[in-house]
């Protein structure tokens, strides 16, 4: 049986209250698709809390091709990684569906911490469990391979966007074939390869342009997914 994974998100994981306060200190702002939040080697100078639409996180590799590293969510936090540690913006950050933010300045959250321990400690549980989240997912791909790195996405996705569907769980997001190869660092041949050759086994199938999968337990068995804390297995 096919468990989907309920994971919940940063700004929701707050009380009320400090919900309120941390909105307070932020500036509401829209971005439409195609608006990009902040460019890989900027310095860092805000952080966004998405509370609604979709911004994916990317890197540029050594041949200039863009790797996908996250795909965020409602209630999610972006910017955080290089905000607190005087480095250059480490990812791009793209929206792509327009979107509702609140903005916030490194000023601005610090003088917010120092008043409300909470929201202070919330934020350090968020770096590290993103810290350990993109490193588990460097891992697998290291340790694993290509194959590897295409099933822990597929997890991933599960986790973070999953809806049960059946016996099945649906990602309710189009992902082309060269999106899923961006992900995982390969090429758009290689990813049709490794999907094909999923459907043959009837791991995963296709539903309205959308990824069922089938069996899950078979892509954590090879992983070895029992070994990780499902909260760092997101996208």
């Amino acid at each position: 049986m096919n468990k989907v994974v309920k994971i919940t998100p940063f700004f929701s994981q707050l009380s009320k209250e400090n919900q309120d306060i941390l909105l307070q200190h932020g500036v509401k702002i829209h971005a439409r698709e195609g608006t990009t939040l902040f460019y890989e080697g900027e310095e860092a100078t805000n952080i966004y809390l998405i509370r609604s639409g979709k911004v994916r996180l990317s890197k540029m590799t050594i041949d200039h091709k863009k790797f996908f590293l996250h795909l965020k969510q409602d209630n999610d936090i972006i910017g955080e990684f290089s905000l607190f540690n005087d480095m250059l913006v480490s990812m791009t950050a793209e929206v792509i569906e327009d979107s509702t933010l609140y903005k916030f300045t490194r000023e601005n959250l610090e003088a917010l911490f120092l008043q409300n321990g909470d929201i202070a400690v919330a934020f350090i549980k968020l770096f590290a469990r993103n810290t350990q989240s993109t490193q588990a997912k460097f891992s697998d791909l290291l340790l694993y391979g290509k194959v590897g790195a295409l099933y822990s996405i597929l997890i991933r996705f599960s986790n973070s966007y999953g809806v049960k569907y059946h016996n099945d769980i649906l990602i309710p997001i189009k992902l082309t074939n060269q999106e899923i190869a961006n992900f995982i660092g390969t090429s758009r041949e290689t990813a049709n390869r490794m999907l094909q050759d999923l459907k043959k086994e009837n791991i995963i199938s296709i539903l309205d342009d959308n990824i069922l999968i089938k069996n899950i337990d078979y892509l954590k068995k090879y992983l070895r997914c029992e070994r990780c804390p499902v909260e760092i297995c997101t996208i």
